[in-house]
């Protein structure tokens, strides 16, 4: 699968609903394997309680962002399954430390990407999952049309953390994890946002390497020997949420590609799960069947 940040002879795995699988393609058997679910529903948490740890605030990044980006985890995780109310914007508030008005903006984002949706009088509740398009059984390949991606990138945070129930579903581990936030590029033009978890179990000194000058792939390759094999990519039309559209300079609202890749190595282990958007004025993808 050729993506914009490839060098002739490379694949990175950028990175939800156009069902995307890089080559060379699994049979059929190991493909079902290897795809991640929309959702893991379980137990919904009770309602007047908030799952998970404390909220770790981060500096430099919008609150309702982080916020988002928190309840995101969460809802893909089946901290709340398909068709739960949320907890109330009280106690919500009162987990985050935030002001009604900030989480407000985090829950219309939500809404905006089609997580959540929101009835007057009654309270938020999980959207139910959208349904899936495979295009595998005829599926010859797949590309990303647009201008190519420059090495590395402005990053805006890499830490390592503990996996969250999504995150360890994701990349099939508990373990600790790289999370790697950066702004990418074409042409000294920012045009990506992406999210990437990585389990430090397979690139310990991540935060040590050249992230700002190398693609990601090269680095997994070059220094810790992981060459990725295949990916699972999941593809949504959305709108730019205010955080996106500052760091990527196009307006709120403004049409993106909302992309979800888990990417694999050539024994089939999950080596990076990752949230990005590109811009839509810039990209578009492209699907050959045969």
């Amino acid at each position: 699968m050729r993506l914009p940040e490839e060098a002739a002879g490379r694949v990175d795995p950028t990175s939800k609903r156009i069902y995307i699988v890089s080559v060379p393609l699994p049979s059929p058997a190991s493909l079902q394997a290897l795809r991640p679910g929309p959702f893991t529903p379980r137990a919904a948490a009770p309602s007047g309680s908030v799952p998970g740890g404390p909220f770790a605030r981060l500096p430099g990044a919008a609150l309702h962002h982080q916020i988002k980006e928190d309840l995101f985890h969460k809802l893909r995780g089946g901290d709340w399954p398909p068709g739960s109310e949320l907890p109330s914007e009280l106690i919500l508030c009162a987990h985050y430390g935030v002001s009604r008005g900030t989480l407000r903006r985090a829950v219309a984002d939500l809404v905006s990407d089609g997580y959540v949706e929101r009835h007057s009088g009654r309270g938020t509740f999980v959207c139910r999952p959208k349904l899936v398009s495979g295009v595998t059984s005829a599926y010859s390949r797949s590309s990303v049309v647009g201008p190519a991606v420059d090495a590395g990138g402005r990053v805006l945070l890499c830490r390592r953390i503990k996996a969250d129930r999504h995150i360890a579903q994701m990349l099939q581990s508990s373990g600790a994890v790289w999370q790697l936030e950066r702004v990418r590029f074409t042409n000294g033009q920012a045009i990506s946002h992406q999210t990437s978890f990585i389990p430090v179990a397979l690139c310990p000194s991540l935060a040590k390497q050249d992230l700002k000058s190398r693609h990601l792939v090269d680095l997994m390759r070059d220094i810790y020997g992981i060459h990725l094999g295949s990916a699972v990519e999941y593809l949504d039309p959305g709108v730019a949420d205010g955080h996106v559209a500052r760091l990527l300079g196009i307006r709120v609202q403004a049409p993106v590609f909302r992309i979800e890749r888990t990417a694999y190595t050539v024994s089939g282990q999950a080596a990076e799960y990752r949230n990005a958007v590109l811009r839509g004025d810039m990209y578009r993808y492209r699907i050959e069947l045969r």
